[in-house]
């Protein structure tokens, strides 16, 4: 019987995209108060009870608060017309024009989002392959090509990369695009202020390649992933799936289609979780420890809050490398906020250094991934605000 092919795994090249459009501090407060404004004029004609004093805390913010206490300085919200889908093929678009990789080079797409651009079908992934031109038939035979939409909360795109590893180092692919991408501002709730000042949008492309076993930057125990479905409902969509649909139009007006969060709960779980138990069982398994990794980068959920204090966690562990982050200029964009980060600092993507990737969110869940630059990495950015 013959053996089985084995590679390795390098990355080729990250890119990301963010709509042009800035939104400031200020003009989250300000859509805040509208909303409450809204909120009052509908009670008011229903006969019912305004909110007032306390109560309208959850309409109220501030750029000096949102700093202070998420961490955020602004972020990026996609036209109406833009979908998720959007996101992903201007990145995408990016990394193959500057890599100069051909569409019929490229063996799949795996793509990770949670806010799909089709409710159902068609799927992203194939609806980006269609749009960048990788082709289907292989003369006149059809091409294998695999395509993947998934979606693990916040953590999606490190639990995407550990698959795609999986599919290259097995032999079933060589080129393979990975996508993070994500309109977050679709499912922002604006009654709330807890997610109002975090949610962004953006898209990321990174291209992961064959290479052989001895240049792998990554390994099997690498990779460490963690779920509890008992605390599922710190982060939530209350409605519009099949185990709640919508049910009148007072949902939509309530904002029930959008995401609800526990935020103290939050804080509760992952600050001392992702500091200690979360870290030293991924680094027991990938047989590392915290003073060997140089450089870090977190999903950027809330810099003040969680990535902040994980970090000086860590430092009092051994860490002594650099924190790679969007540096609270774009918001938290999900499936996007790790490779955007990277995108924005090649200056920290030396060869040689070795790396952790950290994502942890809604479920909740975590997924770890550590690996070492053995090549230089290509990245761009198409980040420009509107002028």
């Amino acid at each position: 019987m013959a053996s089985r092919p084995s590679f390795g795994m390098g990355i080729e090249c990250i890119t990301a995209f963010a709509p042009p459009n800035v939104v400031t501090n200020n003009m989250i407060a300000e859509r805040l108060l509208e909303e409450l404004g809204v909120v009052n004029k509908r009670l008011e004609d229903a006969g019912q009870p305004l909110i007032m004093g306390k109560a309208t805390d959850l309409f109220r913010t501030s750029d000096r608060w949102i700093r202070r206490y998420i961490g955020f300085s602004e972020r990026r919200f996609g036209a109406e017309d833009v979908s998720t889908n959007d996101l992903a093929y201007f990145a995408a678009k990016l990394l193959m024009d500057r890599v100069g990789i051909a569409a019929d080079e490229i063996d799949g797409v795996i793509f990770r989002t949670v806010t799909p651009s089709y409710l159902a079908s068609p799927p992203d992934a194939i609806v980006l392959q269609h749009r960048l031109g990788i082709p289907v038939l292989d003369g006149v035979l059809p091409r294998e090509l695999i395509c993947d939409d998934g979606s693990l909360a916040c953590s999606s795109w490190v639990a995407g990369l550990r698959l795609v590893y999986g599919l290259i180092s097995s032999g079933q692919a060589r080129y393979v695009l990975l996508i993070g991408a994500d309109k977050m501002s679709t499912l922002i709730n604006w009654q709330d202020r807890t997610f109002a000042c975090v949610l962004a949008d953006a898209g990321t492309a990174t291209l992961c390649a064959a290479v052989p076993v001895e240049d792998d930057w990554f390994d099997p125990s690498y990779f460490w992933s963690w779920a509890d479905g008992s605390r599922a409902d710190l982060i939530t969509t209350p409605a519009g799936g099949t185990a709640r649909p919508i049910q009148s139009e007072a949902d939509l007006v309530e904002y029930l289609n959008c995401l609800s969060m526990n935020g103290p709960g939050v804080k509760d779980l992952f600050v001392p979780f992702m500091s200690k138990p979360a870290i030293q069982a991924a680094l027991r398994k990938a047989k590392l420890s915290l003073d060997e990794i140089d450089l870090v980068t977190l999903h950027e959920a809330n810099p003040a809050q969680l990535n902040g204090p994980i970090v000086k966690a860590w430092q009092g562990q051994g860490f002594q490398g650099s924190v790679i982050s969007a540096d609270g200029r774009f918001g938290n964009t999900t499936t996007a906020s790790i490779p955007l980060a990277l995108a924005l600092h090649p200056e920290l993507l030396e060869v040689g250094k070795r790396f952790g990737w950290f994502s942890f969110g809604g479920g909740p869940s975590a997924s770890f991934a550590f690996g070492q630059i053995k090549h230089p990495i290509v990245v761009a950015t198409d980040v420009e605000p509107e002028a």
